[in-house]
C-alpha cells in the first residue's frame, strides 16, 4: 500500500522533529549546569578555587619586610609542633606554607638566622630542621629563617633540602581565609590541647 504525503505535510513533520531535538538538548544542558546538581561538565574540575591565581602578601608587624605570593593555593601547608618552632614563634606550634620561588617577591631588609647553629651542641630533641616530620628525614638539612631587624617578626625561610621553594609563615599573611594545614608534624612534642581546641572549656569566654 503506497501512501502519498503532500509537500506541506512532509515539511511540517520535519519541523516538529527538529523542534523536539532542540528542546531535548536544552533540557539536558540545563540539568548538567543546574546549581546543586552535583555533576560538573566532563573535563572540568569540580572547584576552581584552589587553582585560581591569587595574590597574598605576608608582612612583619611594622610592615618593613613583605613577601608577596602570586599563584594558586600552596600545595604544602604544614603545622609543626617541634620545640624549635615553639621557641621560634613563641606559640605551641607553627604554621607554614611553601611557594615556588618564581611566585614569590620579597621586599625590605631581613636578618637571617640559621639552624642548626654551626659549632653548637646538638639539641636533645628532634627538630624540623633535621626532618620535616611528615615523610622525609634530612639530617644534614639547614633552615635559614628571615626576620625583620626592626620589629623582630619572622616572615619567611629557606630549607637547604628544598631550594626551589620559599617557606612563608602563615600567620604573617593575617588572612583567616588561608588554606588550613594538610599535615601535622612532631606531635610527640605537642601540647595536648592543641589537637582538640574546640573541647576547651574557655572559662574566660570567647570574644570577638
Amino acid at each position: 500500500m503506497n501512501t502519498k504525503y503532500s509537500r506541506r505535510s512532509v515539511l511540517a513533520v520535519g519541523a516538529l522533529a527538529l523542534l523536539d531535538a532542540a528542546m531535548s538538548s536544552t533540557t539536558a544542558q540545563a540539568q548538567t549546569q543546574a546549581p546543586g546538581s552535583g555533576k560538573a561538565p566532563a573535563g572540568k574540575p569540580r572547584s576552581k578555587q584552589a587553582s585560581a591565581i591569587k595574590t597574598r602578601t605576608a608582612s612583619c608587624n611594622c610592615g618593613q619586610l613583605r613577601v608577596t605570593c602570586t599563584g594558586p593555593d600552596p600545595d604544602r601547608v604544614v603545622m609543626c609542633n617541634c620545640y624549635l618552632c615553639q621557641k621560634k614563634t613563641g606559640s605551641p606550634f607553627s604554621l607554614q606554607a611553601r611557594f615556588p620561588n618564581e611566585q614569590v617577591k620579597i621586599e625590605g631588609k631581613s636578618t637571617a638566622w640559621r639552624f642548626p647553629i654551626e659549632g653548637a651542641k646538638p639539641t636533645p630533641y628532634r627538630t624540623c630542621a633535621g626532618s620535616d616530620g611528615i615523610a622525609t628525614d634530612s639530617a644534614a638539612d639547614l633552615v635559614t629563617s628571615h626576620f625583620c631587624p626592626v620589629c623582630g617578626s619572622t616572615v619567611y625561610y629557606y630549607r637547604k633540602s628544598d631550594p626551589a621553594r620559599t617557606g612563608v609563615r602563615v600567620g604573617a599573611f593575617a588572612d583567616p581565609t588561608f588554606p588550613p594545614p594538610m599535615g601535622s608534624g612532631f606531635e610527640e612534642y605537642a601540647h595536648p590541647w592543641v589537637m582538640n581546641i574546640s573541647a576547651l572549656s574557655m572559662p574566660l569566654g570567647h570574644h570577638k
